[in-house]
């Protein structure tokens, strides 16, 4: 007769997952399993401290396995590396700092009997500082050609010419060169660079004379480019865009540190450089392009892949490789109008040979007097992203798939534009009342002092140039300045009978500075009075609101500068809620001096 043997289960609790928990779980096992060989509880035993350090490793492994769970998701990721990393598995590259971008006006002066001869080329990478602070650097992006008419205006007082060429562009940081040696070639080279908040490759070259281009990916084996337009046509169309095969690639890629990196790929070099047509025989198409009778989906066919090959790029071998880079920004070069004065670094280029050794006098003339300004303020720098604002733009990022197809897409590809071009502030897209098919979009951005202003030309020629690649074809899109709305805070309180009227009111202006920055403001915002009044009455020294008053401010006053909106906010308020148009953000703009306060 067979015998059945009973196995004991142990009562275990596998929910327990902190020390105190662990701890109390363990005490329990032992009292039900072991009554007569563990009875040493007390405190300050030695058993004791066996079973908190059992449970200690048990809250430390919990941590651990909780903590690399949350790390693999990007809405509760908080390890920076991560969050980057989970972000370029969406798609989306890290923003580091931003530059601010300006147009400038670039004069010189020449003597008349000269002038036609001293004509001159203002090489681009020349460098233009603010006379308030000689660290916010900025550089001539563009050839400034003297000879050409576009742009120019010229006066005269008898002796001395001036020539002033306006719009130029320029971006601000400073270009540096790196030099990299490679040896045997290595698969997938990686080399990262050494300077910080790096904005931009300008350039990459290698000793054996051949030039690198940067890619979105390895796989995209081609890219455009604009070659000159010699026709007829070449007033309207100044370019021709090529495709061109770049076998010698490299991607950018963004490292924790704020560091970046530029990576090669694996390959060598098979075909020499050419320009091509995508050639759909090149690619194997599936059979059931078309779906099939046995009800299996149609595959999915994405037109851009006809760009693609197979290939990787290839791997740099035996050459010195010199990486040309911008870096720099943020929001301190957003400086005002009338101060980018000073050129530093000039390079000029005279059209008529040997103009410098011919014409000694006049060529000092020429470089005393080159001078340059701005009559609008830089605009577009903006700080780095912090983990909570990356995560939020990838995961929108995301959601856009590269197009712009809802309002909320042109919103975030706004917002996604490289940092090399500039940053807005705030945006908000509608549908174009006057425009059935079209998108306008409202911007906002951010001068040198932190304040909300409206973008400069620049800025928005930028912008449209960047969702031109991303928009349907049918769309139309309208840029268009948002309104700011300045506002001014007037209040009262009553402290507690016990408590200091100076704390009690520093204690407000506290909180009324946090909830009105200009941070938390934005298109078509409400402000919810109830809201403020109640944190100001939570403050223990606080015993009454007996006022709170919130009102426009526009113009000048007492010297200070506001917008000139006007904007009525007892019409806009109900029930004690603040209502701005869709096309206005509003600002505290002197944060000192617009919140008025008083103890009573």
């Amino acid at each position: 007769m067979a015998t059945t043997s009973l196995k004991e289960v142990r009562n275990i609790n596998y929910l327990s997952k902190d020390f105190d928990s662990i701890k109390q779980d363990l005490i329990n096992f032992l009292q039900q399993n072991f009554p007569d060989e563990w009875q040493d509880f007390n405190e300050a035993s030695g058993g004791m401290a066996l079973l908190e350090m059992i449970a200690y490793v048990g809250d430390l492994m919990s941590f651990y396995i909780d903590r690399q769970a949350n790390e693999t998701f990007i809405n509760r990721a908080v390890e920076r590396k991560n969050i980057m990393g989970l972000s370029k598995t969406l798609g989306r590259k890290p923003k580091f700092v931003t530059p601010a971008v300006v147009n400038l006006s670039v004069s010189s002066v020449m003597t008349q009997a000269s002038s036609a001869t001293s004509l001159f080329v203002l090489n681009k990478g020349t460098r233009v500082v603010s006379n308030l602070d000689s660290s916010v650097s900025f550089e001539i992006i563009e050839d400034v050609d003297f000879s050409v008419t576009a742009n120019r205006s010229v006066t005269s007082d008898g002796t001395f010419t001036t020539a002033s060429i306006s719009s130029v562009s320029a971006v601000a940081g400073r270009t540096r060169t790196f030099n990299y040696t490679v040896g045997q070639p290595t698969k997938y080279l990686k080399i990262t660079l050494p300077d910080q908040d790096i904005t931009e490759i300008v350039s990459l070259t290698s000793s054996d004379g051949n030039e690198w281009f940067e890619t979105e990916y390895l796989a995209q084996d081609t890219v455009f480019i604009g070659e000159n337009n010699n026709t007829s046509s070449s007033a309207t169309v100044p370019y021709v865009m090529k495709m061109k095969r770049v076998p010698r690639r490299f991607v950018v890629e963004r490292e924790p540190g704020d560091l970046t990196s530029i990576r090669f790929g694996s390959g060598k070099l098979t075909l020499e450089d050419s320009e091509v047509v995508p050639n759909p025989e090149d690619f194997v198409l599936p059979p059931t392009l078309r779906g099939s009778a046995s009800s299996f989906s149609p595959t999915t066919i994405n037109s851009a892949t006809f760009l693609d090959t197979k290939t990787l790029g290839i791997a740099p071998a035996d050459v010195s490789l010199d990486v040309t880079y911008r870096y720099g920004g943020g929001i301190t070069t957003n400086v005002g109008s009338n101060l980018l004065t000073e050129i530093r670094e000039r390079s000029m280029t005279f059209k008529t040979p040997n103009f410098e050794t011919l014409y000694p006098s006049e060529t000092e003339t020429i470089r005393v007097n080159l001078s340059t300004s701005n009559e609008k303020q830089a605009t577009g720098g903006h700080e780095r992203e912090t983990n909570e604002e990356m995560s939020e733009n990838a995961l929108a990022f995301f959601g856009a798939q590269n197009r712009a197809v809802t309002l909320q897409d042109y919103q975030i590809i706004t917002m996604s534009m490289p940092s090399k071009f500039g940053t807005v502030y705030r945006t908000y897209a509608r549908k174009d009342p006057s425009n059935k098919l079209g998108v306008e979009i409202f911007l906002a951005a951010k001068d040198s002092d932190g304040y909300v202003t409206a973008p400069q030309a620049v800025l928005k020629n930028n912008i449209e140039t960047y969702l031109s690649r991303f928009k349907s074809f049918s769309d139309s899109i309208k840029l268009t300045d948002g309104k700011i709305v300045n506002l001014k805070v007037d209040f009262s309180i009553v402290p507690e009978p016990n408590s200091n009227a100076n704390e009690a009111l520093l204690e407000a202006f506290y909180i009324l500075k946090r909830e009105l920055d200009s941070q938390n403001s934005n298109f078509g915002d409400i402000i919810v009075l109830s809201d403020i009044e109640s944190k100001l009455q939570s403050v223990d020294k606080i015993k009454a609101v007996s006022s709170f008053n919130i009102t426009n401010i526009r113009n000048t006053v007492d010297g200070r500068t506001y917008s000139n909106v006007e904007f009525n906010v007892e019409s806009n308020t109900r029930n004690k809620i603040i209502y701005l148009p869709e096309d206005c953000v509003w600002e505290i703009k002197y944060l000192n001096f617009d919140i008025v306060g008083r103890a009573i």
